[in-house]
């Protein structure tokens, strides 16, 4: 082993939380390194909207995040959770005084829109802060994102870590954790140009590697369908949760998954997602429906937070055709619906960035989107497709759109689709594409209490060791829609003062 660094905090992984957690351990007066296992820092925060969760009432939010939770998160860690959120927009705002950013708050009812996602007693507490300016900037020429706000947050956490001189190191994998004969943890051993090193912790170890979403044995595990694809970076391959399980971490919330269906094509490693995100956008219109492998629509395609929960509907198996027949399904729509916007919304780091077209025939000449004159014909060429198995039934996909249809007329839609989303699909040409179960994140990884120590399977701490962000989320049963960016803060900011404030290591 070349060599043995040292620091007073060591911070693994250059995402939003990572770097929070950074700058407040710094703050705190802790001498802090981070290392990055990637060749740019960001994670998954930096591809979201933007939007960071925040509450005006601590009370009213645990109130709603207990019935979020389910049960499955201690009343303790919702509590702190709930506190957190509450000072999320002040910390925000103390941040931008680094740059200058623009940071504007979007409260919630009185500004004509939803604040929390589900009916729960505590809702309308809820509102976003997004980072809509920094001066001076205009985006990172490696990173396509859904939206400008993604970025520019992102932008502001790393303008408080470069303003702060912490130093970073990339391309630098961790590969395990040092603890000494008691259980603490001292250091971290990790890849610098090809050899290892160690570097010692005298107070803390703080866990931001984000999740496990491009493992594919890890999803094999504990996901309940499958396959699944990831839009996520290609290094989040669960590093962290090995490294804490080896340490003596207990896990949490492993099948809990952010996501929905999209598109996964062999030219790209990672997976695509389909362009409708927040609470119903309004109730913006969708153009298409989703079928199973037969050619039956079995879900309402526009869940209350659609880039969260959609995913879910496809995990049925069934024992007696030995398979998932909802994976994959398939979109479909006409010719009115290819012209209304692009159907997939790409977003990635360096080689795997697209450009989807705003009318979708680039992707039908790459043959990703396939196009007949009649649903018959178009009912036969799904068919055809590897992934469809031979399932498709004519007979079911020219029914199942023509009540489509007559629901738009006539309404309701038994399945539960908001009227106000729903587009007939009767202009031929119609159109079809193979979607798949897609994470955005995972949630799961090392259980954490509500100082963000990380915790083994009897519930006390690893002695100096902290997991933050969708490390080990406190999300487990329902997600809120901006609450991973939310969490990164709070996590953050707790893991950073209480890492700094470990007595050093002589």
């Amino acid at each position: 082993m070349a060599g043995v660094r040292e620091t007073d905090v060591l911070v693994v992984g250059y995402g939003l939380s990572g770097a929070v957690a950074a700058v407040v351990a710094h703050d705190a007066g802790a001498r802090v390194l981070m290392v990055e296992k990637g060749k740019y820092p960001g994670g998954c925060s930096i591809l979201s909207g933007g939007g960071i969760k925040c509450v005006r009432d601590a009370e009213a939010a645990t109130a709603y995040l207990k019935e979020l939770c389910g049960g499955r998160t201690p009343d303790e860690v919702v509590g702190s959770f709930a506190q957190g959120l509450a000072g999320n927009e002040e910390f925000v705002r103390k941040l931008a005084e680094t740059d200058g950013a623009t940071v504007r708050a979007t409260h919630g009812l009185a500004s004509g829109e939803m604040s929390g996602v589900y009916p729960f007693p505590g809702r309308d507490t809820w509102y976003e802060v997004r980072v809509v300016r920094v001066p001076g900037f205009t985006g990172f020429p490696w990173v396509t994102a859904a939206r400008n706000n993604g970025i520019n947050m992102f932008k502001l956490a790393m303008d408080n870590v470069e303003a702060r001189h912490i130093p970073v190191l990339f391309d630098t994998p961790a590969r395990r954790l040092v603890q000494d004969g008691q259980g603490a943890v001292t250091g971290l051993v990790i890849e610098e140009a090809g050899q290892e090193v160690e570097v010692r912790a005298r107070r803390a170890v703080v866990l931001a590697t984000g999740g496990f979403e491009q493992s594919e044995w890890l999803r094999l595990q504990y996901l309940q369908g499958k396959p699944f694809y990831s839009m996520a970076p290609l290094t989040h391959t669960g590093d962290g949760i090995l490294m804490a399980q080896k340490a003596g971490a207990a896990l949490w919330h492993m099948w809990h998954v952010h996501g929905s269906y999209g598109f996964k094509f062999p030219e790209y490693p990672i997976g695509f997602r389909h362009p409708f995100g927040g609470y119903r956008q309004s109730e913006r219109k969708m153009p298409w429906i989703v079928v199973d492998r037969r050619g039956e629509r079995y879900m309402n395609e526009y869940h209350p937070a659609p880039a969260d929960t959609n995913h879910r509907p496809m995990e049925t198996f069934d024992p007696d055709l030995a398979c998932y027949p909802r994976i994959p399904s398939t979109i479909v729509f006409d010719d009115v619906g290819r012209r209304y916007g692009p159907i997939g919304q790409p977003m990635g780091f360096g080689d795997t960035r697209y450009e989807w077209s705003r009318d979708n025939l680039k992707e039908l000449d790459k043959g990703w989107i396939i196009r007949a004159d009649s649903l018959r014909e178009l009912a036969g060429a799904i068919r055809n497709l590897p992934e469809n198995g031979g399932l498709m039934d004519a007979d079911a996909l020219e029914a199942n759109v023509t009540r489509w249809n007559g629901l738009i007329e006539a309404g309701p839609d038994p399945l539960g689709r908001p009227p106000g989303t729903m587009m007939a699909i009767s202009t031929p040409p119609f159109y079809a594409a193979t979607v798949w179960p897609i994470i955005t994140n995972t949630q799961g990884g090392p259980v954490h209490n509500e100082r963000q120590q990380t915790l083994d399977p009897f519930g006390q701490p690893i002695p100096r060791l902290y997991s933050v962000g969708e490390l080990g989320s406190f999300f487990g049963h329902l997600y809120e829609l901006g609450g991973n960016l939310g969490e990164c803060f709070v996590s953050g900011r707790m893991a950073g003062q209480h890492a700094a404030a470990e007595p050093p290591l002589a």
